[in-house]
């Protein structure tokens, strides 16, 4: 009886692998501010980035606020690093506490590791990154400088997302948003306003 059992699990883990979708909403966890532990049963807006971010080699989205983006691109970060050798993916978040009981460092046994650490001028400027996420890239102050110490540490053929909810005019997310709009840079533009979550309507608004 146990082999059968195994080429299931086996089978199950191959599905996984091949569709973050599948994994997320079969395996993943989220924390709702009202409803506790709930299942992560994603949205179709949700599934649509996570084929652009396997598309894609540069992402960046443009989000009204509580549409799940940050939780995705977390689920997404785990699903990279369980399924994928070797992979180095690096977080950055304004939001980050820098107390020194935080749990900002997973490795996994297959050579892949998330970090996660909160803004400043050489955040990950060292490494050699298969994943850069920046999370609400319009409110880091020092945005261009980052920017450019990060580029180099994903030329080698990482892979970066980036989002941001709005934070007016000017700045180097804007630019980078911008000129994504505008095809004159590599990365793919993702704009999520509040309507294209489906449990929202002009009431909720």
């Amino acid at each position: 009886m146990a082999a059968p059992a195994k080429k299931q699990q086996v089978q199950e883990i191959i599905k996984c692998g091949k569709n973050p979708s599948y994994f997320f909403n079969s395996y993943v966890k989220i924390q709702h501010p009202v409803r506790g532990l709930i299942n992560f049963d994603t949205y179709q807006f949700q599934d649509d980035c996570v084929d652009t971010f396997i598309q894609e080699r540069f992402s960046i989205i443009l989000k009204s606020r509580q549409l799940g983006l940050s939780t995705l691109v977390a689920a997404y970060s785990v699903w990279l690093a369980l399924y994928q050798r070797d992979k180095n993916i690096l977080v950055i978040a304004t939001k980050l506490s820098v107390a020194q009981n935080n749990k900002q460092l997973i490795e996994l046994s297959n050579g892949s590791s998330i970090k996660a650490i909160p803004t400043s001028d050489d955040a990950g400027r060292s490494e050699a990154l298969s994943l850069l996420i920046i999370d609400e890239a319009a409110f880091v102050k020092n945005f261009d400088e980052l920017w450019m110490g990060l580029y180099p540490t994903i030329s080698t053929g990482g892979r970066v997302i980036i989002l941001s909810t709005p934070n007016g005019v000017g700045g180097q997310y804007h630019k980078l948003y911008t000129d994504a709009a505008a095809g004159v840079n590599e990365f793919k533009e993702i704009k999520l306003p509040w309507s294209v979550h489906p449990e929202r309507d002009a009431e909720w608004f």
